[in-house]
């Protein structure tokens, strides 16, 4: 069996999801969520201060949270934050055979899509 790599957070994207869920009731606390659609396939959906589903990833001061299905799409890949002067936004990566929209968060895994259950 191949064992991937878990999700991970970089410092830059730990840090606006702690700003962010610093101005919530909850922070420190972020949740991740996978929705059909978007250029790729998935969006990711972020919500800070909202806790859903188990803790996926923790780091620097914020636990992400995701149900398990989530947590399997999102295998092996990274949340990143970017700022530039048109603003900013969180971003994924991750392994090649993931294929990434150019805005950073959809994506498609088609030896996972196949198996995922959008309506879940």
């Amino acid at each position: 069996m191949v064992r991937h790599a878990p999700f991970q957070i970089t410092p830059q994207a730990a840090a606006e999801l702690s700003r962010q869920a610093a101005l919530t009731s909850r922070p420190g606390v972020a949740s991740l969520e996978l929705q059909p659609g978007g250029c790729q396939g998935w969006a990711l959906i972020i919500r800070a201060g909202v806790v859903v589903g188990d803790p996926m990833a923790r780091t620097d001061g914020i636990t992400l949270w995701a149900h398990q299905d989530t947590v399997n799409q999102l295998e092996s890949m990274h949340l990143d934050h970017h700022h530039d002067l048109r603003g900013g936004g969180f971003i994924l990566r991750g392994p090649k055979d993931v294929q990434f929209c150019t805005c950073g968060v959809s994506f498609s895994r088609p030896s996972k899509d196949a198996d995922a259950d959008p309506g879940q």
